[in-house]
């Protein structure tokens, strides 16, 4: 007996369609590339196995044949319209909305991703807010804590940033009324999704080029290196990296004078060029 498989598991629309491919060959072994092919109107046979491996895109016409060939509910086609969208994107918008699209769709028990876990990470402002919290005694000035933000965040967004770390149990009042952070440092961990990783990067990039355009307040120390390494010296210098990020930890963790300001530290390792 065939088992089909759980749409609402996939965050990949490729991945799903192997193992529904897979799944349907169980119950029927003359299920070929090439019966899948004429069925989506494709008059080359390798099209099914180029789109699993993402050499071949898929059109609207074709999304649609799709999910009449898998025989979809009307739930699972609209997730599975955002599985294409999300992994055949135009922009970085359309892959934001294409996520957030399957966030939504998505109301079984075992979802892609928590709903206010993404909105915590879908937000710069989240960590600078809750790291804000301890430098200070606040209740409910958000007026003054967007004052001391340089203006970066409006009162309303930390009002409602307020709410979200609340909600998540990433603040709570201490003895005096005070909100603070309940733990002393926030990891995203190995459970947070590389796309929420990938997001929250973006909109702290976004923040950075507004303080190096205005260069205001002038307090930043910025520097960028080129090299040019072998695998093993970016393994090393990757290694080097994850030591001194492990460090900064260690610091903050341990400092026990009063915390004064908001600082954000990031390293990026990137190729520029392709291998030969």
């Amino acid at each position: 007996m065939k088992t089909k498989p759980n749409i609402f598991e996939h965050i990949d629309f490729k991945k799903y369609l192997t193992a529904w491919r897979e799944s349907e060959k169980l119950a029927n072994p003359g299920l070929t590339h090439e019966y899948l092919c004429a069925k989506l109107g494709q008059k080359n046979r390798t099209y099914f196995s180029d789109v699993e491996t993402g050499r071949k895109n898929v059109g609207p016409e074709v999304l649609n044949r799709m999910i009449k060939l898998m025989n979809l509910p009307e739930n699972e086609a609209k997730y599975f319209r955002a599985l294409v969208g999300y992994g055949q994107p135009a922009t970085c918008e359309d892959r934001e909305f294409w996520f957030e699209q399957l966030i939504q769709l998505n109301n079984t028990p075992k979802k892609i991703v928590d709903k206010k876990t993404y909105a915590f990470y879908k937000k710069w402002y989240h960590t600078t807010i809750r790291a804000y919290l301890e430098t200070c005694d606040f209740k409910d000035g958000y007026q003054e804590a967007s004052k001391k933000l340089y203006g970066r965040v409006s009162p309303k967004q930390v009002q409602e940033a307020v709410k979200v770390l609340k909600s998540l149990g990433l603040i709570a009042a201490n003895a005096h009324g005070f909100l603070k952070p309940t733990e002393k440092i926030l990891s995203t961990g190995d459970v947070v999704k590389d796309e929420l990783l990938r997001q929250y990067q973006l909109s702290n990039h976004e923040i950075l080029r507004t303080i190096l355009e205005k260069d205001e307040p002038k307090t930043h120390d910025s520097t960028q290196l080129t090299v040019s390494v072998s695998r093993e010296g970016i393994e090393r210098i990757v290694k080097r990296v994850k030591q001194l990020r492990a460090e900064i930890i260690s610091i903050a963790h341990k400092d026990e004078t009063k915390a004064e300001r908001v600082y954000k530290i990031a390293v990026h390792v990137y190729p520029e060029s392709r291998k030969e």
